[in-house]
Formats: structure tokens, sequence, C-alpha cells
């Protein structure tokens, strides 16, 4: 278990230095998640196209769409307490992903990039 954890843990560092090293992309916390939005719908419908092993890349990015909708609603908050929450929430999901389905596997990791780029994104706007 320990090593999914720092798996998991060395992935959001990565992504989190990835987006830090991005300054030419400066737009607001609403403007990012509409774009990462409609950038993940785009590749679940290519991935849904081709069918196949393709099928598992469908289901990462159709789970997307759920959080970065709540994001939306919830991208005002001050404290981003939301986010953080349903990132934790599927963090405690992959705890037992062992047990999962290759389906369930894609489906609670593409939540869980989903709301924890935006939380880190968030963050990353209030150090500014």
């Amino acid at each position: 278990m320990n090593n999914f954890t720092e798996l998991v843990q060395n992935l959001l560092i990565e992504q989190k230095s990835f987006l830090k090293g991005n300054k030419k992309d400066s737009e607001d916390l609403p403007t990012f998640i509409t774009k990462r939005s409609e950038g993940a719908k785009k590749i679940q419908k290519s991935a849904a196209d081709k069918g196949g092993y393709a099928t598992l890349t469908a289901i990462h990015f159709k789970a997307k769409e759920v959080p970065y909708s709540n994001c939306s609603k919830h991208s005002k908050d001050e404290d981003s307490k939301f986010v953080k929450e349903k990132a934790d929430e599927c963090f405690d999901k992959l705890k037992s992903w062992d047990k999962m389905s290759q389906r369930e596997f894609q489906h609670v990791m593409g939540q869980l990039e989903a709301y924890g780029e935006v939380y880190i994104r968030s963050i990353e706007d209030k150090g500014k």
C-alpha cells in the first residue's frame, strides 16, 4: 500500500511542478476549469470512437465531467475546502484499488485527477 500511496503523491507533485512551470497559462480558475473540461471531453470522445483498448481511456476522461462541473460551481469558494474534500474522497477509494475492476479504477483516477488539478491550481492562484 505504501508504494501506491507514494506513487499517487509523486504524480500529484509532478503535475503541480508542471503547472507551475507553465507561467504563460495565466487565466483565472474558472477559465482553467472550462478549458480542462473541454479537453477531457475531446479526448473522451476520441477514445470512445476508437473503442477496444481505448475504452478505458474513454472511461477515465468521462469520469472528469462531474468533478469539473462541481469545481465550476465551487471555483469561487475562498478556501477550496469542497474541492480538497472531494479529492480526498477519491484518494480514500483508491486505497482499495486492488479490489477494483479496470473500469472502477479508471473512473476514480479520472475523478481524482480533475479534483486534484483544480485544487492545486486554486492553491497556486492564491500564492500569486
